[in-house]
């Protein structure tokens, strides 16, 4: 629960509250506060998409340092040998990685903003 009354003058007879955010407050004798959080998301659910978004993200990091290798070779020598070539040819695939890497980065903000009660 966060409030901010810095500047919050009470009334006669009540309460005053500058900010709050992520709680409720009720007074009086009969009074009831309720505080919904919506779209609440299994930390399983979480913990799959932020794992799947950290592999994406390290095949990623392995492909850019094997074609800089790949670069450096052309460049000193005007060749790439065969066994790098076959290790990218293997994995040109890597864009089809990095679009399911973008969509993984979405549903863990999906789920983290489930888990903040909806705010994105």
């Amino acid at each position: 629960m966060t409030v901010d009354n810095r500047n919050a003058e009470p009334h006669s007879g009540g309460i005053s509250i500058g900010t709050m955010h992520g709680s409720a407050v009720a007074q009086g004798a009969h009074a009831k506060a309720v505080n919904v959080v919506q779209g609440t998301a299994d930390a399983s659910d979480l913990l799959a998409a932020v794992t799947s978004l950290r592999e994406q993200l390290s095949t990623l990091g392995e492909l850019d340092a094997q074609l800089a290798a790949a670069q450096g070779e052309i460049a000193a020598t005007g060749e790439i040998a065969p066994g790098r070539l076959e290790w990218l040819r293997d994995r040109v695939a890597i864009g089809a990685a990095a679009a399911t890497g973008l969509a993984t980065a979405g549903q863990a903000a999906e789920q983290l903003a489930r888990l903040l009660g909806g705010q994105v």
